[in-house]
């Protein structure tokens, strides 16, 4: 693990031009980073250490709260029964634990108290992109309609300043490049970064990094566990709630 240290960098002033204002992979202007000094040197040069977080934005969809994920964790058959004793419908499970995990192929948003805003994505394990003022908050998906207000499902971290920018290596290795899309042959041997993570005041981080082709935006607490928090408290911060709640208890007929 190695923790950055203040360094003085220039921040962007002035935004990608995004067609309709959506958000596209290859207008980002940010390069993907491999190198660990690189990507090192890139947030080092944010100053990330005493910033506050002010709000936080996923751009895109998040899989990981996806109707197909929920209605295999959080959905039960109901309790009650109609004459032939069979369960007259679904219902849900509030107090079921879930992880705080926002899985996304689009960049997370981290908006400072004074401004900034910090855009990443790792598009696969080694692969990052970051910057900062590079994207418009007002940024709509490119891909999948976003289903969740960031600021709700991480409100914990609202509030709280980065203490610390940890970063986690692992080295390349060749014969286990099943998903990677650089090629790794050239970079055998030498690490990359599979975690970056933002440490807050309390202690708690949120932890980003690859999986697949996704990218994984994790709560974790001072010992990098994953937080979990039941149903009832992540439930608000879905855009369509009362729809998604509908679709869920709702039995198909045959």
């Amino acid at each position: 693990m190695d923790i950055t240290q203040n360094n003085d960098s220039s921040i962007k002033n002035g935004y990608d031009i995004f067609e309709k204002d959506e958000f596209s992979g290859n207008v980002w202007s940010t390069p993907v980073l491999i190198s660990p000094e690189e990507l090192k040197n890139r947030l080092r040069g944010y100053r990330l250490e005493g910033r506050t977080i002010a709000d936080i934005k996923l751009v895109g969809y998040c899989y990981s709260l996806s109707y197909y994920v929920l209605e295999s964790k959080v959905v039960i058959e109901s309790d009650e029964y109609d004459d032939n004793y069979d369960s007259v419908g679904m219902e849900i499970d509030y107090d079921e634990p879930l992880t705080m995990l926002a899985e996304i192929d689009e960049p997370i948003l981290i908006r400072f108290e004074d401004g900034d805003v910090l855009e990443l994505l790792e598009e696969c394990d080694g692969e990052h992109r970051v910057s900062m003022n590079s994207i418009p908050w007002s940024i709509k998906a490119g891909i999948n309609r976003s289903n969740v207000d960031a600021a709700v499902l991480f409100n914990d971290c609202i509030g709280r300043t980065i203490t610390a920018v940890e970063f986690y290596t692992e080295k390349y290795d060749e014969k286990d490049n099943i998903w990677k899309t650089v090629n790794t042959a050239e970079y055998e041997g030498e690490e990359y970064v599979t975690d970056i993570v933002l440490r807050l005041d309390d202690g708690n981080a949120l932890k980003i990094y690859g999986w697949i082709d996704f990218c994984h935006v994790l709560y974790v607490d001072h010992n990098n566990r994953p937080i979990t928090k039941p149903f009832k408290e992540i439930a608000p911060s879905f855009y369509n709630l009362e729809e998604l709640i509908a679709d869920l208890t709702t039995i198909e007929e045959d």
